[in-house]
């Protein structure tokens, strides 16, 4: 009998080893994680070549961190939430594009098309905080849900949106083409108020451009995003406007909500407007790769105006701040947020997948787009009725009849 409680007793000790075993490895490789990357990215050391003593104390910093979580926690953590956990906390904190993808939604990511069935909703976030709505997209579901422009996510299905990427974010609020899917629950917090929303994932976007005329001499132009061919559109539909009857005064290009879209497709509308061999550069670790508009531009001397808000992304950020920085535009609206950059894919062993910012976008005068707006040269705010408030501010800026 005491032979076999001996048996017993080693057993389980022998369980415990192992399993303590197995969380020291996977605790260990949480902090090689985090040392490998904190070393090889001298962005985290001050100084052109970093400090040692800077990075022992870091080095110090982590094993003391991860110690007090293996002896102290209230109870034994799990070991692959725990490495998770560290590899979505280091990424998603560097900017807001950047982030760590699990191995479902990294499957999901690269291979969804391009234009998949949406909430409707266009998101901005930075990490530590609830993704906030730039914009609520016409007639989408969560317009019809009763979503507003200013609204914070606090929760998707209830799962905290607080350390969850901007990429993950969408992700989540995604659907793709045939897939069945159920409404998705948002928590939202509106003011000192949460309210509760069920929305379909139903919205499917277009690549459109809307084209109109309005009675004081503006050809206002519209496109959804900046999408491949976009540009011979928007060649085609100016030249046909300033050859109608009505007196065009003035070409507007209406980028508000335009939150996705192609950089090349960008500079070949830069160029629709304006020649240049350098209209700026996107910068990766002190190499610069310059942008050119070489061709003669279709438009050199027409009266331009570019509409942009909060909801204003990427390319369409990038056509707005070089035709400003080069004299060519007048740009009327919000502050944008600066999300001019690039984007690689590291697929990791396990199937998940870094995302990293890996090139950020300055403009020929130097300025960044990046975590700053598009300079603007009448700025509104914000209002129920902008497009009344848009139009009546550009149609101030035409020129005076004699």
């Amino acid at each position: 009998m005491a032979k076999e409680k001996v048996i017993e007793f080693k057993l389980k000790l022998g369980s415990k080893i192992m399993k303590n075993n197995k969380l020291n490895i996977y605790l260990t490789l949480v902090i090689l994680s985090l040392l490998a990357i904190l070393l090889l990215d001298k962005r985290f050391l001050p100084g052109k070549n970093g400090s040692p003593q800077f990075a022992r104390s870091n080095i110090e910093l982590i094993g003391t961190v991860m110690q007090l979580i293996k002896t102290d926690y209230l109870e034994e953590p799990n070991p692959i939430r725990t490495t998770e956990g560290a590899f979505r906390g280091l990424i998603n904190s560097l900017d807001p594009l950047s982030a760590y993808l699990d191995k479902d939604l990294a499957a999901r990511y690269l291979h969804k098309k391009n234009l998949n069935r949406s909430t409707g909703l266009v998101l901005y976030k930075k990490y530590g905080v609830f993704p906030v709505v730039a914009a609520v997209l016409k007639n989408s579901p969560a317009e019809k849900a009763g979503l507003k422009v200013g609204d914070n996510i606090s929760a998707i299905n209830d799962r905290s949106t607080l350390n969850l990427s901007l990429l993950e974010v969408n992700l989540l609020l995604e659907a793709e083409a045939n897939e069945v899917t159920a409404p998705v629950k948002l928590r939202v917090v509106r003011g000192t108020e949460t309210k509760e929303f069920m929305v379909e994932k139903n919205f499917k976007t277009e690549n459109t451009l809307q084209v109109k005329t309005d009675k004081s001499g503006l050809l206002i132009l519209k496109p959804s995003s900046i999408y491949p061919g976009l540009t011979q559109e928007l060649k085609k539909s100016i030249s046909t406007g300033l050859k109608n009857k009505i007196a065009v005064k003035a070409i507007t290009l209406d980028l508000r909500n335009c939150y996705n879209g192609d950089y090349e497709e960008a500079r070949k509308i830069i160029n629709l407007f304006l020649q240049d061999e350098k209209i700026g550069y996107f910068e990766k670790r002190g190499q610069k790769e310059y942008l050119a508009c070489p061709q003669a531009p279709a438009f050199p001397s027409e009266k331009l105006f570019v509409w942009i808000n909060q909801a204003t992304f990427g390319p369409a950020e990038m056509v707005a701040g070089v035709l400003h920085d080069l004299k060519r535009a007048k740009i009327i609206g919000l502050e944008t947020p600066g999300l001019v950059a690039r984007q690689e894919n590291f697929p990791v062993p396990d199937g998940s997948l870094v995302v990293l910012t890996t090139s950020v976008f300055c403009l020929k005068s130097g300025r960044k787009l990046w975590d700053t707006s598009v300079p603007l040269d009448e700025k509104l705010t914000y209002s129920e009725n902008m497009d009344q408030t848009f139009l009546e501010k550009t149609k101030n800026l035409l020129p005076r009849p004699d």
